[in-house]
C-alpha cells in the first residue's frame, strides 16, 4: 500500500510540475508580447526588450542548476512586466479616425430616448465616406424587436464581429425603423484591428450607435468577402426596451470612465452577453469558449434559446442558412429600404402581426452634426 501511495504521489507531483511549467510558459509568451506592445516606449526599444527577454528566459532555464529559483525569477519578471503595462491608461482624448471621432451618448428621460452622435456615414467605398453624426429621439415604448448580427470577416469560423440591431414600431403605414449598437474598438488615425494587440491595452472599447445602412451596409455591400448573418432574438418588446436601457447605462459610464478593449475579456461578444443573459431561457455557462470566440455566437445563442425555434425541431443549419443577409444586401444596395431588403424573409410576417398605433411624438427626429 505504501508503495502505491508513493507511486501516486510521484504521478501527482509530475502532473503539478506540468501544470506549473505550462502556466509559466503561457505567461512568458504573454510577457514577450506585452513588452513588444508597451506603447509608451519607442518602437526600437520595445522590439529590443521583447527579443532580449525571449532569449534570456530560455537560456536561464537551460543553464540553471536551481529550477525552483529560476522559476521564481521568471514569475517575478512577468509580474514586473504586468505592472509596467498598468502605466498605459485608457482615454477618450486621442486622435481618432473620422468615423470614431464622436462617442455616442444615450439617455432616457420620461420614457424618451435621446441618442447623441448617432452615426450615419455615407459610404462610396469602405475607406471613402462622409462622417455624419446626428441626434435621434424617440419613445422607448416604440422599441419592439432586437436582432443579433454576426459578421465573419475571415475564413476562420471562430473570428467574427457581433452586434445588435433594434427595431421600432411602424406608424401610419411607415416602414419600420432600425438602428444598430456595436461594441468595438475605438480606432485612432491609421489604426487597424489586431486580435494580438487587443490583448495588451492597445485599444479603447466603445459603443457605436448608428443607422443600419452604415453599420451593416459597410460590412456587406463594401466588404464582398465577409459573411453576415442576422438572427431575430426571442425577446418581448418590454425585454428589448430594457436591453436598450441597459446599453444606455453602459454607454454613459464609458463616457466618464473609459476602458480598454480586450480580445478575450472585454470584446464584442462578451460585451453583448453580459447584457443579454437575462433573456436566455437556458442558464449561460460563462466558461463556454464561444463567449470569447464571437464566430460561434449564432450557435451559442441558438443553443441558449435566444434565437431560432429549437424547441420545435429547427436545426441551427436551417436557421443559419435563412439568416444570411450579405448576398441580399449586395443585390439591393444601400438604399432607403435597406433594412427591409435585408429582412426579406421576415418582413411580410412581421408587418402582418403588427397593428399601426398613434405616435406619441415625432419618430426618429434628427439633427445632423458633421
Amino acid at each position: 500500500m505504501a508503495k502505491l501511495f508513493r507511486k501516486l504521489a510521484t504521478i501527482a507531483q509530475s502532473m503539478l510540475d506540468v501544470l506549473v511549467w505550462g502556466s509559466v510558459f503561457v505567461f512568458f509568451l504573454w510577457a514577450v508580447g506585452a513588452l513588444h506592445f508597451l506603447l509608451y516606449l519607442p518602437n526600437w526599444l520595445r522590439t529590443g526588450l521583447a527579443g532580449l527577454y525571449a532569449i534570456a528566459v530560455p537560456v536561464s532555464l537551460w543553464r540553471s542548476n536551481n529550477r525552483s529559483r529560476t522559476r521564481a525569477w521568471i514569475a517575478g519578471s512577468i509580474f514586473a512586466i504586468y505592472a509596467a503595462t498598468l502605466f498605459i491608461r485608457p482615454s477618450n482624448d486621442r486622435d481618432w479616425d473620422p468615423d470614431h471621432a464622436q462617442v455616442a451618448e444615450a439617455s432616457i428621460e420620461n420614457g424618451v430616448v435621446t441618442i447623441s452622435n448617432f452615426r450615419n456615414c455615407r459610404y462610396r467605398s469602405e475607406s471613402d465616406y462622409d462622417p455624419i453624426f446626428e441626434t435621434k429621439q424617440f419613445p422607448l415604448s416604440e422599441i419592439e424587436s432586437v436582432w443579433l448580427i454576426v459578421q465573419k470577416f475571415t475564413t476562420s469560423e471562430s473570428l467574427a464581429h457581433v452586434f445588435l440591431s433594434f427595431g421600432l414600431k411602424p406608424t401610419h403605414g411607415d416602414t419600420p425603423a432600425y438602428f444598430s449598437v456595436s461594441v468595438e474598438i475605438r480606432r485612432e488615425q491609421g489604426e487597424t484591428y489586431s486580435p494580438l494587440k487587443g490583448l495588451y491595452r492597445n485599444y479603447e472599447v466603445t459603443h457605436v450607435i448608428g443607422d443600419e445602412r452604415d453599420l451593416i451596409g459597410v460590412r456587406t455591400v463594401h466588404r464582398p468577402d465577409d459573411r453576415v448573418y442576422m438572427y431575430r432574438i426571442n425577446a418581448t418588446p418590454q425585454q428589448a426596451q430594457q436591453l436598450l436601457a441597459n446599453f444606455a447605462e453602459r454607454i454613459q459610464s464609458l463616457r466618464t470612465e473609459p476602458e480598454f478593449y480586450h480580445t478575450l475579456l472585454n470584446n464584442c461578444a462578451n460585451g453583448i452577453t453580459s447584457l443579454t443573459y437575462e433573456l436566455t431561457p437556458e442558464p449561460i455557462n460563462w466558461l463556454d469558449s464561444r463567449i470569447v470566440l464571437p464566430g460561434h455566437s449564432g450557435q451559442f445563442a441558438w443553443e441558449s434559446g435566444l434565437v431560432g425555434d429549437r424547441a420545435n425541431g429547427q436545426t441551427f443549419e436551417q436557421l443559419e442558412a435563412a439568416s444570411r443577409i450579405d448576398g441580399r444586401a449586395r443585390a439591393a444596395g444601400i438604399s432607403e429600404t435597406f433594412s427591409n431588403d435585408i429582412r426579406a424573409i421576415h418582413i411580410d410576417q412581421e408587418q402582418a402581426n403588427q397593428q399601426p398605433a398613434e405616435p406619441a411624438m415625432p419618430r426618429l427626429e434628427s439633427q445632423q452634426q458633421h
